[in-house]
């Protein structure tokens, strides 16, 4: 038994090309090694870092003006319970007078009437809390 060894153009062609390959890429890395490093400037990387500790200084994003918008957050939620509980309580207490004026009137006294309680609660939740927690805070 013999063994035969046959190597056909087409091997031949694809090991010519992977050389090629090979060695072209070889060439690029050393050519980028050596023409990369003497054009940079080395006190880049310093500038960028000096620049980057400037803007952080200027920056308003510490814990001071963190605090301040949580309380001007917790003035303007504030606020808005109190006008959403009033305007809730405006509108009930004048259902419930139209109901109790006309004797054939659709409005149901009764929901006109939770209306009024629910909207009287939430103003003074949100007027009595708001201020109780600015005063507690030292927050005026």
């Amino acid at each position: 038994m013999t063994m035969e060894t046959s190597v056909s153009y087409k091997d031949i062609y694809d090991r010519v090309l992977m050389s090629g390959t090979l060695l072209s890429m070889s060439a690029m890395a050393a050519l980028a090694q050596s023409s990369g490093g003497t054009t940079g400037d080395p006190s880049a990387p310093l500038d960028i870092l000096k620049q980057a500790r400037q803007k952080a200084q200027s920056s308003q994003l510490n814990a001071t003006s963190i605090a301040q918008g949580g309380s001007n957050a917790g003035f303007v939620i504030m606020i808005l319970f109190g006008v959403v509980g009033i305007c809730l309580a405006g509108i009930s207490a004048v259902k419930l007078y139209k109901s109790s004026q006309d004797d054939n009137a659709r409005e149901d006294a009764g929901r006109s009437l939770v209306g009024l309680i629910i909207g009287s609660g939430i103003t003074i939740l949100g007027v009595i809390i708001g201020v109780v927690t600015n005063y507690m805070t030292g927050n005026t």
